[in-house]
């Protein structure tokens, strides 16, 4: 997977920061009109990858889990967003970015 190359107002870009303003991160099962979201560790997307990439544009701005599975014995609350899987969310989303952090 590249992301290298970005458009920003239609000029070609090297820079995250230019073109990704946002990520919500999150995986999917299915297609675009049929599709269940997973977890970011069960699905079929290797997140590790995608920190990775984009780490190697510079992306520094904002990142937050999108909606995530309720977990069994969770309360109940809005689907995609209770706490326990959110803190789940979090956590492994912090452990891909210190182990894909080369300057640590």
């Amino acid at each position: 997977m590249s992301l290298a190359h970005y458009r920003s107002q239609n000029q070609p870009t090297d820079s995250a920061e230019e073109a990704i303003f946002y990520v919500h991160f999150r995986d999917v099962r299915g297609t675009a009109e049929s599709f269940a979201e997973t977890f970011h560790d069960n699905g079929p997307t290797d997140m590790a990858e995608v920190m990775q990439a984009l780490r190697s544009v510079g992306f520094r701005g904002p990142m937050r889990p999108d909606h995530v599975p309720q977990l069994v014995g969770e309360e109940s609350g809005e689907p995609g967003y209770t706490m326990l899987g959110r803190l789940f969310a979090y956590g492994y989303i912090r452990g891909l970015m210190h182990a894909t952090d080369t300057n640590r």
